[in-house]
């Protein structure tokens, strides 16, 4: 065999053994997620994705991705074409305005009930309950986008049910989503209300080493029904994300959510 057929083998062989290393790659495709997750979840849905991972190893490499904002902006991202596979909102009028449109597979689940809380500097005296905020001391209280974000309107509620709201409206400091409602507690304002699950993780650190401190709510001192979040799959052609929406509803899941504050039935 002469030597110029010999290199025109060689090379064919080698074209081959390229083809096949392309094809490769494509065969072993990771599975992808994209959760649009309201700001509340910032530290509940990194536990969640994690035991999620463990329990199904077929997705132990998964992509999964996740957005957090107030769930106004996600609904709007949504709306303009987001691609999310998986919308987790602060309360069931977003999911169900998605679903009333089209815009979801199936009507949205309730998954967990959000809680209020109110986070403060601990050089005020909140013996007296939250009319505390009414106080000179108190210059500027944060609280999330009312139209935005569901524990906006909660902390509305909280603050009219005391009777206080009309007397304390000139010093709220308005933050895009709960988490940044939280930024301001520790920066720039006396008192925050933000999500009980935000009292967990890295937050919950800077809580004690900001020296604030937190009260609690009765459920009889906002509308509960805002806070009861629920979640709707946007692509049900995605199975890691319908097997993630199952997930989310199971006894595990459930467990998780009453570890970081939530309530759930």
């Amino acid at each position: 065999m002469n030597r110029g057929l010999i290199l025109l083998l060689f090379m064919v062989q080698l074209m081959v053994s390229g083809c096949g290393s392309q094809s490769e790659p494509a065969r072993q495709e990771r599975p992808v997620l994209h959760i649009a997750a309201a700001a509340n979840l910032s530290y509940v849905i990194d536990e969640l994705t994690g035991l999620f991972r463990t329990r199904f190893p077929q997705y132990a490499s998964a992509d999964i991705r996740v957005t957090k904002a107030s769930s106004g902006s996600l609904t709007a991202q949504i709306r303009n074409n987001a691609p999310y596979d998986l919308f987790l909102a602060a309360n069931t009028a977003y999911p169900e305005a998605l679903y009333k449109d089209s815009l979801s597979v199936g009507e949205p689940v309730v998954y967990a009930e959000g809680v209020p809380v109110l986070v403060y500097s601990k050089t005020l005296d909140a013996s007296r309950g939250i009319g505390f905020l009414t106080d000179d001391e108190v210059s500027r209280i944060a609280i999330a986008q009312p139209e935005l974000a569901p524990y906006g309107q909660a902390a509305v509620d909280i603050m009219r049910n005391a009777e206080v709201y009309d007397r304390v409206v000139s010093k709220l400091v308005y933050g895009s989503s709960v988490t940044q409602t939280f930024q301001h507690a520790v920066t720039a304002v006396d008192a925050a209300f933000i999500a009980k699950s935000l009292l967990y993780g890295d937050t919950g650190n800077e809580v004690k080493k900001n020296g604030l401190l937190v009260m609690e709510f009765s459920p009889d001192e906002y509308q509960t029904d805002l806070l009861r979040q629920a979640m709707v799959l946007l692509d049900g052609e995605n199975r890691l994300a319908a097997d993630f929406f199952d997930f989310i509803r199971g006894f595990e899941a459930r467990e998780v959510f009453k570890e970081y504050g939530y309530r759930v039935e």
